[in-house]
């Protein structure tokens, strides 16, 4: 392909200039006629909840820098903090630029922000009502200062994390794989939240299990579920391990909440609680601890 003259270059970034003011015109206004269709988010939510969450791959780079890193704090040059593994009798080193020492944890009580804590799941595949229901839900416990536990790994548990990261309420997220190397940027940005103490990331799981699966979930669940006051579950779906789970929680008993929903009326039978606006969150868990 034959080399762009810088004549010919200033030429197209004007072409451009003048059309993206168009092009950003036309987006607005085909925003503005779209109509909402739960049967097109749910769709959009099963493509992406279907897309593979892989860790980037290494690269030479990568691992060079690490080198150097290393090499540097055998000489003093950067400085580390150590933070004892709680149950598995090992230490790591932490980067000391950030509150990452504290806040990157192996599942320990101790560990834990102090007071009574919310559960949040939600399946994968989730009906558009259902969704907006949980926005203003996860809205109204963020703006409230409710402490929500969860793993935050579905997408619509993933929206509940970033809109309760918008606060300086604490959030607990536990996760079905062992702990980060590093705090993550995607699909949630939770840097900031966690060198302001915000976030706590705990793991009931060595560092060697590096992807979740099947069998972590739900061990992971079952202990979010157990360190949690009370549940709520925005849909959990028919035959999941979700839906197992949730009978669990209501043959324990452990209070369970959900929408009064068609998709979840075998949770309401099965004697889950509705939510509703009036539902006060901070009495139920108050109640649960005095």
């Amino acid at each position: 392909m034959k080399r762009l003259t810088r004549e010919q270059q200033k030429s197209v970034i004007q072409q451009w200039k003048r059309a993206a003011p168009a092009l950003a015109r036309v987006r607005r206004e085909e925003l503005a006629a779209w109509k909402y269709d739960a049967t097109v988010v749910d769709a959009l939510l099963d493509i992406g909840a279907k897309a593979p969450l892989k860790e980037e791959e290494p690269s030479g780079l990568v691992e060079m820098q690490k080198w150097f890193m290393k090499l540097a704090r055998k000489q003093g040059l950067l400085p580390a903090v150590r933070e004892a593994s709680a149950g598995y009798g090992s230490e790591r080193s932490v980067p000391a630029r950030s509150d990452e020492a504290r806040r990157l944890v192996h599942y320990n009580s101790a560990s834990l922000p102090p007071g009574s804590k919310l559960a949040i799941f939600c399946s994968v595949k989730c009906p558009g009502k259902l969704i907006l229901d949980t926005y203003d839900l996860v809205q109204h416990l963020r703006d409230t200062g409710v402490t929500v536990i969860g793993g935050f790994h579905s997408p619509m548990e993933q929206e509940c994390l970033r809109i309760l990261l918008r606060s300086p309420h604490p959030v607990i997220w536990c996760l079905a794989r062992g702990l980060f190397h590093r705090i993550p940027a995607k699909p949630v940005d939770c840097r900031a939240a966690v060198a302001e103490g915000r976030l706590t990331i705990i793991s009931p799981f060595p560092d060697t299990v590096r992807q979740a699966k099947t069998k972590t979930a739900i061990v992971r669940n079952r202990l979010v579920a157990d360190m949690a006051t009370a549940v709520v579950v925005a849909h959990a779906a028919p035959g999941s391990k979700l839906e197992t789970l949730c009978r669990d929680l209501l043959a324990a008993p452990k209070p369970l909440y959900t929408f009064d929903h068609t998709a979840n009326a075998a949770l309401i039978n099965a004697g889950a609680h509705s939510i509703t606006p009036e539902t006060d969150w901070k009495r139920i868990l108050a109640q649960k601890i005095a």
